[in-house]
């Protein structure tokens, strides 16, 4: 049987000011040939389908469009809800859909969950894990937390999902199997446009986590990457760049698994969607009529590197970068660093490290081992569900 992996498709998502929608349902057209092409049998979203909880409404019939597409060639989806997604959102309908083959999990409730499909040469048994906020764990997860555990980490949840997963596999005797997990495995490479989990590293989960399935799809991180140096554990990327720094070409995963679960897995470049390009450089150096060809076709973000504060500087880049995004002023000789509109520019940093700085500070010490694992946990708490942590 063939399987699509995609994921954290953001819906709704913007570059500074520019939309990406169009882009977005370049994409989708995309995908769906592609579907038709490769013969795939099952779609596979693991996570973040919106970029934010409440999406706009463009955002909401695209992602419909996929279902009702996916529905109409007689192909199946399961796709879990990420971390951008509100999870009551988009599980609304959960279970009302599963007999049009097609499942959206959500939050808790079915955490763990195995479900079983049926396709020409054999079962498949997938377990769906979407995103699940420690803090907002229901009380029958409580035994998910060991007494050793100073606050509720995401491998305690995911763990516990996991292994519910496996156990139910185990009473089976599953041949072949599919988890479908939005999580930040450690060791894995980052990049800007990923929001943070949580603070003070209790996002992170070990590969361990993950044996024990045919195939493992992860979501949550923008770079396609494979965990542990197997083929069948991996994150597929996003379809489009959502931030500068990802550079590195787009992708989906095509798994070709067997009745006996052995896979065969190919990546699909994907030919939609507008590069993303930093330059620096002087205004003269960057307008230069050979300067940076490959720039030219990309969204762009520009830093300056001149002496002094150049007046109209994104109109007059515009003239040779049309799709410019973003320009920073890194004044030659000075530690000064000013935005396109001539503001200072201050690196950003997380909560815990804002409330890091501020102790030492006031106090002149850096906080102790016991005080920073507190003060993680009552940020975790704080933070539950906003949008603003970083």
């Amino acid at each position: 049987m063939k399987i699509l992996h995609t994921s954290d498709l953001h819906f709704g998502r913007s570059l500074g000011s520019v939309s990406l929608h169009a882009h977005q349902e370049a994409f989708v057209d995309w995908l769906l040939a592609t579907i038709d092409s490769h013969g795939v049998e099952l779609l596979v979203v693991a996570g973040d389908l919106y970029d934010r909880s409440i999406p706009p409404t463009e955002s909401v019939a695209l992602w419909r469009q996929v279902l009702q597409s996916a529905a109409a060639r007689g192909v199946a989806v399961v796709a879990i809800a990420g971390n951008h997604d509100g999870a009551d959102r988009v599980a609304a309908h959960d279970g009302l859909t599963d007999a049009a083959r097609i499942y959206v999990r959500g939050g808790y409730e079915r955490a763990g969950e195995v479900i079983r499909l049926e396709f020409p040469d054999g079962p498949l048994d997938v377990v769906a894990v979407p995103f699940l906020e420690p803090q907002a764990a229901p009380p029958e997860w409580k035994a998910a937390f060991t007494e050793r555990e100073v606050a509720r980490t995401h491998a305690s949840v995911l763990g516990a999902a996991l292994d519910t997963a496996r156990s139910s596999l185990a009473e089976v005797g599953s041949a072949r199997s599919l988890a479908i997990v939005h999580a930040f495995v450690a060791g894995s490479s980052v990049s800007d446009s990923e929001r943070q989990l949580s603070v003070g590293g209790t996002d992170r989960v070990g590969s361990e986590l993950l044996d024990g399935f045919s195939y493992v799809a992860l979501g949550h991180l923008h770079t396609p990457q494979i965990i542990g140096g197997t083929d069948t554990i991996r994150y597929s990327g996003t379809p489009l760049p959502y931030s500068f720094s990802e550079t590195a070409p787009k992708s989906v995963v095509i798994i070709d698994m067997a009745p006996d679960g052995t896979c065969s897995v190919v990546t699909e470049p994907v030919p939609v969607g507008r590069r993303v390009a930093s330059i620096t450089g002087t205004i003269e150096e960057l307008l230069a009529h050979d300067a940076h060809p490959e720039a030219i076709d990309c969204y762009v973000r520009a830093t300056l590197t001149d002496a002094t504060y150049v007046t109209d500087a994104k109109s007059r880049l515009a003239d040779r970068y049309p799709h410019i995004i973003d320009v920073v002023m890194a004044l030659s000789g000075s530690t000064v660093v000013l935005g396109g509109d001539g503001a200072p520019i201050e690196q950003r940093r997380t909560p815990l490290e804002e409330a890091n700085g501020f102790w030492s500070t006031v106090v002149g010490t850096d906080l102790s081992p016991l005080q920073l694992d507190v003060l993680t946990e009552v940020l975790n708490e704080v933070f539950t569900g906003s949008e603003g942590v970083a």
